[in-house]
């Protein structure tokens, strides 16, 4: 793990106060794995407002063209307070303090693609910052992904082009109808779950919480391994002060609080109480 002060190479603005931030980290962009995260400084000064750091997952590794060596971090940043709105106004050339890459991967061996066919990655308004990382690295084992990806409305869509670039069949749902299917992207997934055999078969989650608890029921319902990427408030990001757990229960069913920072942020949705959300 790295804490390096880096710089903005640039920021775009999504719509819908999302932005992609790309950062020049050429270390800690070796380093990542899909579904790991960063906690950034907001503010260029390590004792600045506010202080304590927010967790990103990395979106993307940018890689120079011709050798393929990491360069930097895409972020997903969506402006929702003071934190994340004064990272929304950086510029090119600020600096920015980061921690990371942090966290436990999603798990991908060599060996899957023996065990793995296809892979529905299930992705709830920014939840897909965990999931393009995990679509390229699966593809890589060729496994096929395919993106079901929910907002409320078409402007929550964002990057969904990424994915259709790599060839990713993606099914949309919309609250308001706006794209896709109108309500819930549990909508698209069951359809999918239903006419297709789930031999070979996992699912990938990230989004709200009673996003991914109903597509853990869909996984169990349909005897699917499912794996989730996990939000909490961080206080840390060390397992230290225990500010972003969550309630679980091991293999014997006694109960266990885990740590998204340090145990997480990826669990088998199997281990983790639904019924209880994180603070």
């Amino acid at each position: 793990m790295l804490d390096n002060k880096v710089k903005v190479k640039e920021i775009r603005d999504l719509g819908a106060r999302n932005y992609l931030l790309t950062l020049s980290a050429p270390e800690q962009a070796r380093l990542t794995r899909p579904g790991q995260f960063v906690m950034v400084k907001c503010t260029g000064e390590i004792d600045g407002s506010p202080l304590l750091r927010r967790p990103f997952s990395v979106f993307d590794i940018r890689r120079q063209p011709r050798t393929g060596r990491a360069t930097g971090l895409d972020l997903l940043v969506k402006d929702v307070g003071l934190g994340s709105r004064r990272l929304a106004h950086l510029r090119a050339g600020d600096q920015v303090w980061v921690l990371g890459p942090q966290g436990r991967p999603f798990q991908i061996s060599a060996g899957m693609r023996n065990r793995t066919s296809a892979a529905c990655l299930v992705a709830g308004g920014i939840g897909v910052a965990a999931l393009y990382l995990l679509a390229r690295s699966l593809l890589s084992q060729d496994v096929k992904p395919s993106l079901f990806y929910g907002g409320r409305s078409v402007a929550d869509l964002v990057l969904r082009e990424h994915f259709e670039a790599l060839g990713v069949e993606t099914y949309i749902a919309t609250e308001d109808g706006s794209c896709g299917d109108r309500g819930l992207v549990t909508l698209p997934l069951e359809r999918f779950l239903e006419r297709r055999s789930r031999a070979g078969l996992r699912i990938y989650a990230c989004g709200p919480w009673g996003m991914m608890k109903a597509v853990h029921e869909q996984a169990v319902r349909h005897r699917v391994p499912c794996e989730v990427s996990l939000e909490a408030r961080m206080g840390c990001s060390l397992g230290a002060c225990m500010g972003c757990v969550v309630r679980g229960r091991d293999q014997t069913g006694e109960e266990q609080y885990l740590r998204v920072c340090l145990e997480g942020p990826i669990f088998d949705s199997r281990v983790v109480d639904w019924e209880t959300p994180p603070l």
